[in-house]
């Protein structure tokens, strides 16, 4: 490496921690209390389920809008700093709204689709950007210090929307203020946002070295090593649809059936935050002794049994426990199933793969919501019931999961303790939810068939 890019990687290294840091706060400001407003808003059941799942499921159109951009005119900087943009106006609107007492549930799922839909599209550039500017030799040291300051910035966040909120409105999700409060929150979410789009606008971007042509991935996803892969979104898009039986409503159940504070409500909400903040690493190291394969299957297992603390959950005790049981095995979920899918791919295509795992994942997420709402709530008497269906479900499918991926060819990938991981959002079932960053022009490491 030259000195001069030496010198670009550092200056671009304190411009992303700043940047990220001002990102993760938004992130726990907002994202963690988006539920929270829909059941002071009154929503339904089904309503619930829809601002969890139906911005996860458009938000995948995010993505793909960047890939089609990129082809277009192949600058990352001014799609990043749109999206960014979009965040604002969205976080700005609902603030808006709330304080002139107009936001509806209708009108706050229709910003979140918004929000979630630029935040990815946004996610998606960046990862290109800088999986561009990092060289592979460093990426892995250089992530790892940037998510430590992520990782406690979003903490940060959520507790001071915690406190804020605590301090607004003490009583509930039922006590006056809330409006005022969560306005509070949301406007200093739109403005970390802001700093931290400027942060990221100041950073240097290399010259972009194109994505696989869309000929040459559909042909790659004939091949054995293409069908392998395409098993593995298949069946995580299956699990997630039996975890979205339940997982949206454990929020509500917390703060209307249990009756939670906020203060409670966010001490929860951070267990599984740091519970899968301790678990990530250990797996990851598990997984480049011993490979990938039976780390995915025993954490689908631990997480079919994630409900089973909450048929019997009454106090704040038994849903900290049951948080903390959720983060460590989502953390072994994501870090095994993501590093399955590096296994059975090729660089050019894996921005694709994770497109297509967007998509995937995010539309049955929203079919398992409106399951759930439509199909077994009418017939059941609570939410701990949909509790109980849902991890059958889950069993269901971590039981086939071994016939699924029967057959795996073991692929080459680089150690998960040297790659880059970039968090990109929080997710009602696990926390923070991470990914690989992926360069976009490397040579391919593996030939295929």
């Amino acid at each position: 490496m030259s000195a001069l890019e030496a010198s670009s990687q550092r200056r671009a290294l304190r411009l992303s921690v700043a940047e990220g840091s001002a990102w993760a706060l938004m992130v726990g400001l907002a994202e963690s209390y988006f539920i929270a407003i829909a059941v002071h808003l009154g929503a339904t059941p089904l309503q619930i389920g829809l601002v969890v799942a139906l911005p996860l499921a458009l938000g995948g159109l995010g993505p793909l809008a960047t890939i089609a951009l990129l082809r277009w005119r192949p600058r990352r900087r001014p799609l990043a700093g749109a999206a960014v943009a979009m965040q604002v106006a969205v976080l700005s609107g609902l603030v808006f709204l709330l304080r002139s007492e107009r936001l509806g549930v209708p009108e706050l799922i229709a910003g979140i689709c918004l929000y979630q839909m630029a935040g990815q599209g946004a996610g998606t550039a960046w990862a290109s950007w800088y999986g561009d500017l990092v060289t592979a030799e460093t990426r892995g040291r250089w992530f790892s210090f940037r998510n430590r300051f992520i990782y406690l910035a979003t903490c940060v966040g959520l507790v001071i929307g915690g406190l804020i909120m605590h301090r607004l409105a003490p009583g509930g999700v039922a006590a006056p203020g809330s409006e005022r409060a969560f306005g509070v929150l949301l406007g200093l979410a739109a403005a970390f946002r802001i700093v931290s789009g400027a942060l990221l606008l100041a950073a240097p971007e290399p010259r972009f070295r194109g994505l696989l042509p869309r000929r040459q991935a559909f042909m790659a996803a004939r091949t054995r090593q293409g069908n392998q892969a395409l098993r593995i979104l298949l069946l995580g898009a299956l699990f997630h649809f039996t975890i979205y039986w339940g997982s949206p409503f454990f929020a509500p159940f917390m703060l209307e059936q249990l009756q939670f504070t906020y203060l409670q409500y966010m001490v929860a909400s951070l267990c599984v935050i740091l519970a899968k903040m301790a678990g990530s690493l250990p797996w990851g190291r598990l997984i480049d002794r011993h490979g990938a394969r039976g780390v995915l299957l025993v954490s689908m297992f631990c997480i079919a049994l994630v409900p089973l603390p909450w048929l019997w959950a009454n106090g704040l005790g038994m849903v900290i426990f049951a948080q903390v049981i959720s983060g460590a095995s989502w953390s072994a979920f994501e870090v095994g199933y993501l590093s399955l899918l590096l296994e059975n791919s090729r660089s050019r295509e894996r921005p694709y793969l994770f497109a297509l795992q967007s998509l995937g994942n995010g539309w049955m997420q929203l079919l398992g919501v409106l399951t759930a709402s439509l199909l077994f709530m009418p017939r059941i008497d609570g939410f701990r019931d949909i509790f109980a269906i849902s991890m059958m479900g889950r069993f269901l499918v971590a039981m086939s999961a071994p016939l699924v991926l029967a057959g795996l060819v073991r692929g080459t990938r680089p150690s998960l303790t040297q790659i880059g991981w970039r968090m990109f959002g929080l997710r009602t079932h696990g926390g923070f939810s991470v990914r690989p960053l992926l360069p976009s022009g490397e040579k391919d490491d593996d030939p295929g068939e």
